[in-house]
């Protein structure tokens, strides 16, 4: 016990000297308290008054849903740093301590007992208590059992945030691994941030369906999360047996994944867990699969997003933007779907490439790549063509759309419309890149940290400039797309296309040698 509190003391007086001695850490809290107080206080009066609602609306509702919310917010809590980016608690690095003789357990015990003092498991008090007393009705011999019930709950989630901490610190230890976790997360945020157009698309039927799934079915009775909530929806209702029946669950499910972050704990840190792949002598040579320089220079580019998980989302956030437009549009228009809308669509999906920091992905190695024997025409036409691939899924997204909701006919214009605008966005971005290259942080770093060099107020006014003149160059030539629909000719198509599409090419390659020579 004595070694149990030292640790926990010495993790506190660490947080407080790290705190105390920057600065920007001391500002950032006193912002961030105001702000959690007052979320805390809204969840509290929301979560009491709405469970007092419906206590005495659907009384029968109250267990299920209770066991929804409280797995829903574990397991959100859990997989924080892959959802949100922020671990909501922390799992201390027990890397210095694991050769004092003090158990693996004690050591856990100390990091979980330590993020009590932590700001947002601080403001989830509370929430806790208002819960509590929702449940009970304000009765005083009852009112401590639900505490108890909740706060086991809360404690469940904290522990098992703490095992999912450890197996994320296992997988850092494998590059390969630490990508895979990481796009994984990117693509449950990507599938979560569909989920208001689900439940639109069905107009509320698809969310009173699954809710009258989860009220009849009681489908999280089973989850650990949710015991101790459940315990003390028991104890309000003056049911002891049930109450005690499913204290003593929780608490079980708290020891049993104690011991199992414990256990994963000692195979971590004493190197038994190895999560490398082993490579023997049969494993495939490297290869590249497209020839000459340009066609390496694009390979190049694509395997280097496709290994970085924070590039290789754009080819998912690629379908966010037209899915979500032709919904809302859509929804709004009446009868058949009108032409102008795709129209505008495939100008703003051209537009996207804009903005792509061709050159910044090289980092040190920008001087090496132009130090390569061959023009620099090449590899600002490599670089496009990444940045254009890595737009595929959107551009193949608005013309299934437009095939499907217009007319297979249709589909060729707004091909046009997304080409020619891309070749000349992606022009104009040359400059951008050529003037003000910003390096791209390395795989595996802070995305948002500090990087050499930057782009102040004349930068980002250029860029604007050079955006708008991009719009400006792209026009006349989309215009000749929208010329034969507005004249009702749509024979006109066979001329006006190939025009836009030469025309384009033409200023391209005009732009193109201009940045070159930069």
């Amino acid at each position: 016990m004595d070694r149990l509190i030292a640790l926990v003391i010495l993790r506190w007086r660490m947080d407080l000297r790290g705190l105390f001695g920057a600065r920007e850490r001391l500002v950032g809290l006193v912002l961030l308290v105001p702000t959690l107080i007052l979320g805390s206080l809204a969840a509290s009066a929301f979560a009491f008054f709405g469970v007092r609602a419906l206590e005495r609306a659907q009384p029968e509702w109250v267990l299920p849903l209770v066991s929804a919310a409280a797995t829903l917010v574990g397991v959100l809590w859990a997989l924080s740093p892959l959802l949100a980016g922020v671990a909501f608690s922390e799992t201390h690095d027990l890397g210095r301590l694991v050769h004092f003789p003090v158990p693996f357990g004690t050591l856990l015990l100390s990091s979980l007992l330590a993020n009590l003092a932590e700001p947002l498991v601080l403001a989830k008090l509370p929430l806790l208590l208002a819960l509590a007393a929702a449940l009970t009705g304000g009765a005083p011999l009852a009112f401590p059992l639900a505490v108890a019930g909740v706060a086991l709950t809360f404690t469940f989630t904290l522990v098992a945030t703490q095992v999912a901490g450890l197996v994320f610190l296992a997988l850092s230890r494998n590059r390969r691994a630490q990508d895979r976790a990481m796009f994984l997360g990117l693509g449950l945020g990507f599938l979560m941030s569909l989920l208001p157009v689900f439940f639109m698309v069905g107009g509320g039927r698809a969310g009173r369906g699954l809710l009258r799934f989860v009220v009849e079915r009681d489908v999280f009775a089973l989850s650990p999360f949710a015991w101790g909530a459940r315990a003390a929806v028991h104890a309000g209702r003056g049911e002891l047996g049930r109450f005690g029946l499913f204290l003593a669950a929780a608490m079980a499910a708290v020891v049993v994944v104690v011991g199992f972050s414990s256990m994963l704990a000692g195979r971590i840190y004493r190197g038994e867990l190895d999560l490398g792949q082993k490579v023997d002598g049969n494993a495939p040579a490297a290869r590249m699969r497209l020839g000459g320089p340009l066609g390496a220079l694009v390979e190049k580019d694509l395997r280097v997003t496709w290994r970085d998980p924070r590039l290789k989302v754009l080819i998912f956030t690629g379908l966010m933007g037209p899915l979500v437009l032709i919904f809302f549009l859509l929804r709004g228009a009446s009868g058949r779907p009108y032409p102008p809308i795709f129209f505008m669509l495939a100008s703003l999906i051209g537009l996207g490439v804009y903005g792509a920091n061709a050159l910044g992905i090289e980092r040190r190695g920008l001087l090496l790549l132009l130090g390569f024997p061959f023009p620099r025409w090449q590899i600002l036409v490599a670089k496009n063509a990444g940045a254009a691939i890595l737009r595929l899924p959107g551009i193949l997204l608005l013309l299934s759309a437009t095939a499907f909701l217009l007319s297979p006919v249709f589909a060729v214009p707004v091909l046009t419309i997304v080409i020619v605008t891309l070749l000349l966005s992606a022009g104009a971005d040359n400059f951008v890149s050529v003037l003000f290259p910003v390096a791209v942080p390395g795989p595996g770093r802070n995305p948002y940290g500090p990087v050499s060099g930057g782009r102040g107020l004349g930068a980002g006014v250029i860029a604007v400039f050079l955006l708008f003149g991009a719009m400006a160059l792209s026009g006349p030539f989309a215009f000749r797309a929208w010329l034969p629909w507005l004249l009702e000719t749509p024979w006109l198509w066979l001329a006006t296309l190939p025009m836009a599409l030469a025309g384009a090419a033409a200023v391209y390659a005009m732009m193109v040698a201009a940045a070159a020579r930069l």
